[in-house]
């Protein structure tokens, strides 16, 4: 497993539903965790609560993929109520949601009418999620059917603050790019690696797990409203010594509309973070309010 570890280990059947004999963990997430083998039930309930899974898409623009995502979503099992964070859709998405939201009324929109970036998007996002629900845990994923909804219970089999969908380490993978974009992002999460000291393969995917203290902290924190949050997120996460793990996940191109991603002002702006937070590194930052049983990294 890669990610870092920790010094009160789970018994190691905890990490494999083929080894405690059970397939609830993968299906229910983190909520039914006494049905668990009662050394890794104590050992989990002992870090997380149990409460609500809340999902969070950031979107712009995807008719024809969201409402398949939504799908897909809700099918995991996992996630009790989702949120959409829409930058002023003009292509019928929002007529697709309206549509999701008579079938599914765990859903909820969000719509703002100023494109300001994902990152904005995230933490407009992150600041409704804590303001409205009661969670415990937040799962943040792409509404273009890049990541699969069908993996969701399998990042949050990962008992962490901070549980990243990887492309970069052993089982994940990268299907229908080109060479020219794969070279991009690895040069990129190499350059993110190198200069923050980041202990993390893929700090760019944006299929993640966010425990509610973490994103409390992020919230007291983060300054980026671009692409570029990615790592910031990842950089407050391991200077305020929460637990980061990574679960190999296939990421597949966006079979429907155009990345709002690969841009040269995207990249400047990416760069420009990595480089001044290795030159000139932030005075400590804000703790949010961390459960009880919460653990932190070695």
């Amino acid at each position: 497993m890669s990610g870092t570890r920790l010094s009160d280990e789970p018994p190691s059947c905890f990490l494999s539903a083929a080894d405690i004999g059970t397939r609830t963990l993968y299906q229910k997430g983190l909520r039914y965790v006494r049905e668990l083998p009662s050394t890794a039930s104590t050992w989990l309930e002992g870090r997380f609560s149990v409460g609500e899974i809340v999902g969070l898409l950031p979107i712009l623009n995807e008719a024809g993929t969201i409402r398949e995502v939504v799908d897909g979503v809700f099918s995991s099992g996992s996630i009790d109520r989702l949120l959409v964070v829409d930058d002023g859709s003009v292509d019928g998405t929002l007529d697709q949601l309206d549509s999701a939201r008579r079938q599914f009324p765990q859903l909820d929109v969000e719509v703002r009418h100023n494109q300001k970036g994902l990152g904005s998007a995230l933490l407009h996002g992150f600041r409704e999620a804590v303001r409205r629900y009661a969670f415990d845990r937040l799962v943040v994923l792409d509404g273009d059917l890049s990541h699969d909804p069908a993996t969701i219970p399998t990042l949050l089999a990962k008992p962490y603050d901070l549980v990243v969908g990887s492309r970069y380490i052993r089982g994940g993978r990268i299907e229908n790019w080109g060479l020219p974009r794969r070279w991009i992002s690895f040069a990129a999460n190499l350059m993110a690696r190198r200069l923050l000291g980041l202990n993390v393969q893929d700090i760019t995917s944006g299929f993640r797990v966010y425990t509610k203290p973490l994103v409390e902290t992020i919230l007291a924190n983060a300054a980026c409203g671009g692409y570029e949050f990615q790592v910031e997120t990842v950089w407050l996460a391991s200077r305020q010594k929460y637990t980061i793990a990574e679960v190999p996940i296939a990421f597949v191109e966006r079979r429907a509309g155009e990345s709002k991603l690969a841009t040269p002002e995207e990249a400047f702006k990416f760069a420009r973070f990595v480089v001044t937070k290795a030159v000139y590194p932030r005075k400590r930052e804000t703790k949010g309010l961390r459960s009880p049983g919460a653990g932190r990294s070695s």
